[in-house]
């Protein structure tokens, strides 16, 4: 398999996270969609990150589809998102949370990346960081264990821990060591393992 994307991107890294905790092969194409936006285009017409481009040529885009795909293969033993019951609604329930952050982070640094510095709307990005802090204070109530829900390993973790590091790789303010005690220790023991270690934004 090939994915296509940045590990910069929290969404094309909670794919590439996922794919090394299943313990599935995979080459990476580092693309994105502003420096190579015709070619990311001919996988996803809308010209967004990332692709997995399967062994026999399919390509899947959007990462919630490809992490269905990865747990549909996988098998509902390995899955990382539990195939049914309230286990399988609380990692869901979890996870639309912490993308809610990524998103809202990122429409931040869309905000004030990419509009001229005289038409930067101030109560937009305070209206997202307030999301993301509410989110986030969501989150940390939310650990029952060494894991979000508890023993195991899930979704909710991966999507967590990524949409943290992406927090704190652009602006550490944003999640200060301390403030959420339960979710720096979910980073920790997330950051010991190796598809978390290798995939981490500060090294891509």
């Amino acid at each position: 398999m090939l994915l296509v994307g940045r590990y910069r991107s929290p969404f094309v890294r909670r794919v590439a996270v996922s794919l090394g905790l299943l313990g599935m092969e995979f080459e990476s194409k580092p693309l994105t969609a502003w420096d190579n936006l015709e070619d990311v285009r001919r996988l996803n017409p809308v010209g967004r990150v990332p692709a997995l481009v399967l062994d026999d040529g399919e390509v899947l885009f959007d990462s919630s589809a490809i992490l269905e795909y990865l747990d549909e293969i996988a098998g509902p033993e390995t899955a990382l998102v539990p195939p049914h019951g309230h286990a399988r609604r609380e990692v869901l329930r979890l996870t639309a949370a912490a993308l809610g952050v990524m998103e809202k982070e990122a429409a931040v640094r869309f905000e004030l990346n990419q509009r001229p510095s005289e038409k930067v709307h101030q109560p937009w990005i305070e209206h997202n960081r307030g999301q993301v802090h509410s989110g986030l204070e969501w989150l940390n109530s939310q650990v029952k264990g060494p894991w979000m829900t508890g023993e195991r390993l899930t979704q909710a973790d991966v999507t967590t821990v990524v949409t943290c590091d992406f927090l704190r790789a652009f602006d550490e303010s944003l999640l200060p060591s301390g403030k959420y005690p339960a979710l720096d220790g979910l980073i920790e023991r997330a950051t010991s393992m190796i598809p978390f270690a290798v995939t981490h934004p500060a090294v891509h």
